[in-house]
């Protein structure tokens, strides 16, 4: 009867640890549903578009000219050497999207910020060179630039310094 008593045991413990690994996971998933935002950290487009769908602050840190070239809506063009100072003033506990051209810079970008205390920072893989969402500029069009396009409307090539 003895043997019987440990091997019962032996099995409720199991039944309980077993029980108490259930409750672990379906809490997890329950937490990762219901709108949180994801991990800080690498996000694809369309993580990097949920966030921006649940209000993140988009910040790009290419320099002004990449910038007006053409960036994501709502974007806010903070180039990375002036991130140390912008970011003073901004909220740490607001979720904030980084990027840049192909994604290193940004990188440095959320390194920065989780340095200095920003709770959800999160990179846009690849940067805008991979992005599929829109993209809108700040050029006012060719006579902004002083360049007009060719009476086909196709693209010109110059070329300087040529030997002939």
């Amino acid at each position: 009867m003895n043997r019987f008593k440990q091997r019962l045991a032996g099995r409720r413990r199991v039944l309980i640890v077993a029980a108490a690994a259930v409750a672990t996971v379906a809490m997890l998933i329950s937490a990762g549903c219901g709108g949180a935002l994801p991990a800080t950290g690498n996000v694809s487009n369309s993580g990097a578009q949920a966030l921006i769908k649940d209000g993140v602050r988009i910040v790009d840190v290419r320099t002004v000219s990449e910038f007006e070239a053409g960036h994501i809506p709502g974007a806010e063009n903070v180039p990375l050497d002036q991130l140390s100072v912008e970011m003073a003033s901004w909220d740490t506990a607001e979720p904030i999207l980084v990027y840049c051209a192909v994604g290193s810079r940004s990188i440095d970008a959320m390194r920065i910020l989780n340095d200095a205390g920003f709770e959800s920072v999160y990179n846009l893989q690849n940067g805008i060179a991979a992005w599929d969402g829109d993209v809108t500029t700040d050029d006012a069009g060719p006579a902004a630039t002083g360049i007009a396009p060719s009476i086909s409307g196709l693209p010109v090539m110059y070329e300087f310094y040529t030997d002939w």
